[in-house]
């Protein structure tokens, strides 16, 4: 891993291939300057996803936190709204009494998605922590959606240009076996559909844009469009295209979600604990 300054405010340490950094210099429970805003945006450009070890962030810390990078948004499941700091979301295994419960919450999670493209202006960046950590499994795992584009044959690619896949909360909520979906999360977020291909608005770089809320595509028969989304997702979530991250106690992972997809590890919701708190900031339009 390479290792280098940012504008003298944070340590940036990058992963293999420059997927994933390791962020250092900072207390963000302290308080982050402008400058150091800054960095953090150039490092997380740059690198996709940032790991910040050993950070002691509360509900108010992380929220003040995840703010300075844009407005924040609620998630579409009213329930796991936080009652004090509704745009921000937590979940977790654990019963009233602090026990595991054998429940995996959210088991959309645990599926390739990329936050909130089901809605017309798809999450920017999302702030994660983790109170309770599993001690074996609940790693996230996340896919490079840039090099997984790159990677593709030229004529692969072509087909692939002006393509739209249709992203729809309710198809999701089937497609990982969780709840159905309210009639009032379907009238607050109807289908929407989005480019196969983005373009990053910081990069210009060409990713795919692809997961689990993504359903078919639009003006083909559906199980064709079925189908080249899930050869699609087998192609970006090769080894070569993954970051996995084995979490620590008090780590904060923030990542971009226009250009990766993301997933967690199975684990054992009868014997570990495991807790996430979560802040998105509300994205760009896809084109």
């Amino acid at each position: 891993m390479a290792n280098s300054k940012v504008a003298g405010q944070i340590d940036v340490t990058a992963k293999a291939n420059d997927f994933g950094a390791e962020i250092g210099g900072i207390d963000l429970a302290a308080g982050v300057s402008e400058a150091a805003v800054k960095a953090i945006h150039a490092a997380i450009i740059g690198h996709k996803v940032l790991v910040f070890r050993d950070q002691q962030l509360d509900d108010e810390s992380h929220f003040a936190f995840a703010e300075c990078f844009g407005p924040l948004e609620g998630h579409i499941n009213v329930s796991t709204r936080l009652e004090n700091l509704p745009k921000m979301q937590s979940f977790g295994n654990l019963d009233a009494t602090g026990k595991p419960t054998g429940v995996h919450p959210e088991g959309g999670t645990l599926v390739w998605h990329t936050d909130k493209s089901y809605v017309a202006r798809p999450s920017l960046f999302t702030i994660l922590r983790s109170p309770f950590v599993a001690k074996e499994g609940g790693e996230t795992c996340f896919a490079d959606m840039q090099r997984a584009y790159e990677s593709l044959d030229a004529a692969r690619a072509e087909r692939l240009q002006g393509l739209r896949a249709v992203h729809d909360w309710k198809r999701s909520r089937e497609k990982s076996d969780e709840r159905a979906a309210t009639a009032a999360e379907i009238a607050a977020a109807p289908p929407v559909d989005h480019p196969l291909v983005r373009t990053h608005p910081d990069t210009g770089a060409r990713t795919l844009y692809i997961g689990n809320h993504a359903s078919h595509i639009l003006g083909q028969e559906r199980a064709e469009g079925e189908a080249l989304l899930a050869d699609l997702e087998r192609h970006a979530t090769q080894d070569q295209f993954i970051y996995r991250h084995s979490w620590r106690d008090n780590d904060v992972l923030m990542w971009d979600n226009r250009c990766t997809i993301h997933c967690v590890m199975p684990y054992d919701a009868a014997r570990e604990r495991r807790v996430v708190c979560r802040a998105v900031v509300q994205g760009d339009r896809p084109v």
